[in-house]
């Protein structure tokens, strides 16, 4: 039996001391005594976790979970370094005109001029929103004759509005399941517990 994972730096096990032996994916792996395969990035973004999809043959699973991210990130194919690049912080795009330092290692000008003012003047919450959904039933017609879950894991305030089958969240929510957090605010280790109770739950009362 083997389990598929995606998602953001939630799911890759950001915060952890061990992540690779903490993190939810693992636990919920070992309960149903499954090989984990879990390939979530820091940073990573929807559009990062639907390609994923479209590019993996899924054959070889036996269920996929997957988690939504932020929704104001993106991704984009940089011909000089030849590899999907993240862009995950909008807000140093804004103030800076690139996400980090090392952004100059392969955007051009250019690039930068068109991040910096696609942020500014294009990107919108409503803009968000549709490009989660979007993402969302993408991927549910991807997975429509595999076992899945697609979940939801937000903070800071941020708010998943597409319909996931289980969402978690790190503040006072009536909609999400609240979870404990490290000092940065990704799930603790308790809260990779609390995460991998409600997914094994859930598992266990669709079969």
């Amino acid at each position: 039996m083997k389990f598929y994972f995606d998602g953001c730096s939630n799911t890759w096990g950001a915060e952890l001391a061990e992540p690779e032996v903490s993190r939810y994916s693992r636990i919920v792996s070992e309960h149903f005594g499954a090989e984990e395969h879990n390939i979530a990035r820091r940073g990573g973004s929807d559009k990062r976790v639907l390609r994923n999809l479209i590019e993996t043959d899924l054959s070889e699973y036996d269920s996929v979970i997957v988690q939504l991210t932020r929704k104001s990130r993106t991704e984009f194919w940089c011909d000089r370094n030849k590899k999907w690049m993240q862009i995950k912080n909008p807000v140093r795009i804004l103030k800076n005109g690139m996400m980090k330092e090392r952004m100059n290692t392969f955007l051009d000008e250019d690039k930068k001029f068109f991040w910096k003012n696609y942020w500014k003047h294009i990107y919108t919450e409503k803009l968000g929103n549709m490009n989660q959904l979007t993402y969302y039933l993408a991927m549910r017609t991807l997975l429509k004759d595999k076992k899945h879950l697609i979940i939801g894991i937000s903070g800071h305030g941020s708010v998943i509005q597409t319909p996931v089958d289980i969402n978690f969240t790190n503040f006072e929510s009536n909609s999400s399941i609240k979870f404990k957090t490290a000092p940065a605010g990704h799930p603790s280790e308790e809260g990779h517990k609390q995460i991998a109770e409600e997914i094994i739950k859930h598992i266990e009362n669709h079969k």
